[in-house]
């Protein structure tokens, strides 16, 4: 708890009018404690004038509900980006969705959605469902965030320098797609040794 406190301590007086994204994920293990929860509604109302912004990010909304701070949420976080859900329209939280104030076709939306790639997108300056569909190589880089392919990354960056990129396409993508893609990493590779 302390050291949280001084984190959030640190980050204001970071704040020097510069642009700034805070990102909270996970945050609903912050607003079941009072201390928090008070100090996320401040940022909430107050952080724009200092030029910062902060993402509120949550996997589901029953962790909201019946917050304290779900008002100030609703007041101070205009855009909402809402994952695809397949269980969005079911009678335990089609209501959570309307008080996010979508409808039950964007209900429907987020029902149809495709995980990981589709994402919803409701704010005053419109409501919109964007695919970031990410062709085989893009997400061999973008797609990894698990720890064991974290490591490799940088494993391969120790050995191979700037050529690891190379090394961890092979390493990553299929069989089919690698001969796919053949001409393009072997282009890649040349471009190393060029």
């Amino acid at each position: 708890m302390p050291l949280l406190l001084y984190l959030f301590y640190r980050i204001e007086k970071m704040l020097d009018g510069s642009p700034t994204l805070i990102v909270m994920d996970e945050a609903w293990t912050l607003i079941d404690n009072p201390q928090f929860l008070a100090k996320i509604r401040e940022w909430l109302k107050v952080l724009r004038k200092k030029n910062a912004v902060v993402v509120f990010a949550t996997q589901s909304l029953a962790d909201l509900q019946g917050s304290p701070l779900l008002p100030v949420l609703m007041e101070s976080c205009p855009t909402k980006v809402f994952l695809p859900n397949r269980e969005a329209g079911s009678q335990q939280l089609k209501p959570m969705y309307h008080n996010f104030g979508l409808s039950d076709r964007q209900i429907e939306l987020l029902q149809s959605a495709i995980p990981k790639q589709d994402y919803y997108i409701h704010s005053p300056l419109g409501h919109r469902l964007v695919s970031f569909a990410m062709g085989p190589i893009t997400l061999a880089f973008c797609g990894v965030s698990d720890p064991k392919a974290v490591k490799r990354v940088a494993e391969l960056r120790e050995t191979l320098g700037r050529a690891w990129p190379v090394a961890w396409l092979r390493e990553r993508l299929p069989a089919p797609v690698l001969r796919e893609w053949g001409d393009v990493i072997a282009f890649i590779e040349r471009s190393f040794h060029g």
